[in-house]
Order: structure tokens, then C-alpha cells, then sequence
């Protein structure tokens, strides 16, 4: 590279990742032996003249369909693959997670592994024992830390391997769908992990088939289609062409009226077992507390308890409180992605219910239904007691749950037209105009 692409930190030139494929093992035998030299392969490009450039700090997504070729190029890119032909530079010290496992030895404990992996990391022992802790606290697998690898659940796998590679300060840090494994929970805390070694100005290639989290983490993408690279830029761009590859099966749109609203039911205690989600076990003095919730039920279009649903499906939460003063209560859902984001807040305030104001002592319940028009995948859902107050938007927060779910949202985006493409759905209509003659 030269002075003037000092901010180019992988610069990967006209890269072409050829095999030899053979119908048979007795075929590969035959050539070796061949007197002729005669060839029984066919060759297969998994990559084929492939060119970008990445810059430091850059957020990089890498998609495309199964077998398109991206595992391949991340593998050219970490050098453990050397490209049949063309070239890859890279600038600074890479930390990988492409397969699950990948640099453990599966006999040594997770404690041991952690400074085998520091070690082929260029980091000494000292340096190690500096970042363990952090290390540790992060992957949060308690006294796993110190069991043979082996004894590992997926989960751990991935834990222990993503909290390495996010605390050893990489310059740059590649990811190939690991994060698939993980519970959503740690999938938000990788999510908040990455979003701060970019503050950092570390470089990030992130590979995924979940578009969700390349269009809101990756400012830029690649698309890969049977090995060729059809599209560099902006991710939305990348991600459209995604989704316009295969689509095979038509679908009527029977969209209806997707507005969510709140009504107030009245309460019967032996619903508390019903559909519950959550219960709380929380038993703080009722002198300190106005009000807590109670309970949370949750149920689908058939009025079963589930904590799944298909895109455009109707489901209602009812949230169970008791209140300890006589004051007026709103009640309020919100429900964030599993990269930690807010998708939506809503509830008894912003749909103009007025607040439940009840006896001191007494129960109540607010029942929550929704059509679901966000985008398929894992969510979590938090509900919120509070007080009015006299500013618009900020109530004075009483009780609150933990972040419960996942909620899973569905949809066969491989077979079936989408209502909608993106986070969620705006409601709209359109229509073809005759203009005439008049252009």
C-alpha cells in the first residue's frame, strides 16, 4: 500500500479461491497414478476475482446466500486459506471468531485456553493476566472457567471465544455468524461490545445472515453471490439485492389497519397462572413501594401461551400490579432487538388512556394487544409502572420488570413474500398513474 491508502487497513486485490473437485476417491488415485497425467477433477471457484477495500474504523458486512463464498473469504483474509491467485493485505493484529471452538484445545479448561489463545494473539503472560478478569466476567460462565473445554455447551463455546477476541484489543476483529449461538441476552451484550471497540476505531468485518443486525451495524456490506462479488457499498443497497435473489413463491398482501392500543380488564387472581411469563418474587416493603407489578401473560391469536408469533399475528400481554397508595398508575411496554436496540414504546399514556387510579390494596391489570409488524427474530420485552407528571413523555417511574424473552417473531423470508423488508412496516398505498403525453 501506498502513503496515500495509509487508512486502508485489508486490501483484498483480484482474490480467486480455486478446488479441484472429484466425482470419487478412486478418480483422485487414477490421476496420481495416470501415466498420461491425465486430470479427473473439475475445478470449482469458490471465489472468483474478488476487490475491495476496508478502512480503519469501517463497520463491514459480508452477506450472501449459503455457499456464495464468505467463509472462504474470511479464511483468505485471516490467511488460513492462500488464494490460488491475486493478493490480501492486512494491516494490524486480527482477532478472529469465524468456527465454533476454533483455537481451543478441547482437553485444557477454559482458563487455560484463555492464555493459549493470548499467546497466538502476540500478547505474554503478563499481559494476559491483566486482561483475564475482564475476560472472565464477560464470557459469565462461573466455575466452568476452570472444566476442560470439552465439558462445553455451545453457548460456552461462544462465550469464552467471543470474550478473548472482544477484550485483547484488536485492531481489527472479524465475526462469522458465532453470535447465532448465544442466548439473546449475550447476543446484546457482543452487540454492545462491538458498537464500543468501534468508538475505539477498531475495524469490524461482521458476516451474518440476519439482515437486521449488517443494515443497523454495518455502514457498509459486500454481497456475495456463487462467488463473485455483485455488489460493494452502501449496506441497504446490499441487503435489497439480497432479499431479491430466489424469491420463488408469491403471496397476497392482506394487510389490515396494524395500529397497536391498550384497553384496561378488570382483574381476577386466579389468572396469575395463566400464560404467565413472568411472576415476581420481589418482596420489598410495601412502605417503600406505590406500586409493583405483579404478574405478566402472554397470548397468541388462539389464546394459548406462547412467546412466539408469525409477522402481521395479533398477541396481547396483560399485566397484573397492586398498588399501595391511591395514586393514578400508567402502564407501559417496550420492546428492544437483539442487538440491544429500541424497536417501540408504547402503552396507557401514548394511546390517551387515562391512568388507573385504584384503592390502596387493591389489584389491577391493563391488557396490551398488538399486531406484530416488525421484522422476524429474537426480542425482548420490559413493562413499566409510573406516575404522570407534568412534562410530555416522562413519567415517574414506580416498578419495572427485568428485560424478559426472547419473543420470537417469524417468517420463511426464503420462500415467502415478505409483508413488508426493513425493521417494521409503515402502512401505505400505492398505485400506477397515467401521466399521458405530458412528459
Amino acid at each position: 500500500m501506498d502513503a496515500m491508502d495509509k487508512d486502508i487497513v485489508i486490501n483484498v486485490k483480484n482474490v480467486t479461491k480455486t478446488y479441484q473437485l472429484y466425482n470419487s476417491h478412486a478418480d483422485r488415485v487414477k490421476e496420481t497414478f495416470h501415466p498420461l497425467r491425465k486430470t479427473y477433477y473439475h475445478p470449482f471457484n469458490a471465489l472468483s476475482d474478488v476487490s475491495f477495500q476496508i478502512k480503519k474504523g469501517d463497520a463491514f458486512g459480508i452477506i450472501g446466500r449459503n455457499g456464495s463464498g464468505k467463509s472462504t473469504l474470511l479464511q483468505v483474509i485471516c490467511g488460513i486459506l492462500q488464494p490460488t491467485s491475486g493478493t490480501v493485505e492486512v494491516k494490524g493484529r486480527v482477532a478472529s471468531l469465524l468456527e465454533l471452538g476454533t483455537g481451543f484445545n478441547p482437553e485444557f479448561t477454559g482458563h487455560e485456553n484463555v492464555y493459549i489463545n493470548g499467546a497466538l494473539l502476540g500478547f505474554s503472560r503478563k499481559e494476559m493476566d491483566e486482561r483475564f478478569d475482564e475476560i472472565a466476567a464477560f464470557a459469565d460462565i462461573g466455575e466452568f472457567m476452570e472444566q476442560p473445554v470439552k465439558t462445553y455447551s455451545s453457548g460456552m463455546y461462544v462465550r469464552l471465544a467471543f470474550a478473548v477476541q472482544a477484550c485483547v484489543e484488536p485492531e481489527i476483529l472479524i465475526v462469522d455468524e458465532a453470535l447465532s449461538v448465544g442466548d439473546i441476552f449475550f447476543q446484546q451484550k457482543c452487540l454492545r461490545r462491538m458498537r464500543e471497540l468501534l468508538e475505539k476505531q477498531v475495524t469490524l468485518i461482521f458476516v451474518s445472515h440476519d439482515m437486521g443486525i449488517v443494515r443497523d451495524l454495518c455502514e457498509r456490506s459486500a454481497y456475495l453471490s456463487h462467488g463473485e462479488l455483485v455488489f460493494f457499498g452502501p449496506s441497504q443497497k446490499a441487503i435489497q439485492l439480497y432479499f431479491q435473489e430466489d424469491v420463488k413463491i408469491k403471496y397476497e398482501d392482506t394487510y389490515q389497519d396494524s395500529r397497536s392500543f391498550v384497553c384496561v380488564s378488570p382483574l381476577k387472581r386466579d389468572k396469575f397462572s395463566q400464560n404467565t411469563i413472568w411472576k415476581s418474587n420481589n418482596e420489598r416493603n410495601s412502605k417503600e413501594i406505590k406500586a409493583k407489578i405483579v404478574a405478566i401473560s402472554m397470548f397468541d391469536s388462539c389464546n394459548e401461551a406462547t412467546m412466539k408469533a408469525r409477522i402481521g399475528e395479533k398477541i396481547r400481554f396483560i399485566v397484573f400490579y397492586k398498588t399501595y397508595t391511591q395514586d393514578p398508575i400508567h402502564v407501559s411496554i417496550a420492546f428492544k432487538n437483539r442487538y440491544n436496540n429500541l424497536i417501540t414504546c408504547n402503552g396507557s399514556y401514548l394511546c390517551n388512556i387515562e391512568p388507573q387510579t385504584l384503592p390502596a390494596g387493591s389489584y389491577g391489570a391493563i391488557e396490551f394487544q398488538l399486531k406484530c409488524i416488525i421484522e422476524a427474530g429474537l426480542y425482548t420485552v420490559n413493562f413499566t409502572l409510573s406516575h404522570p407528571s407534568d412534562l410530555p413523555n416522562r413519567g415517574i417511574n414506580l416498578d419495572e420488570t427485568p428485560w424478559l424473552g426472547p419473543l420470537k417473531i417469524e417468517w420463511d423470508y426464503e420462500n415467502t413474500k415478505a409483508p413488508f423488508l426493513g425493521m417494521f412496516d409503515v402502512p401505505m398505498q400505492c398505485k400506477f398513474i397515467s401521466v399521458g403525453d405530458a412528459i
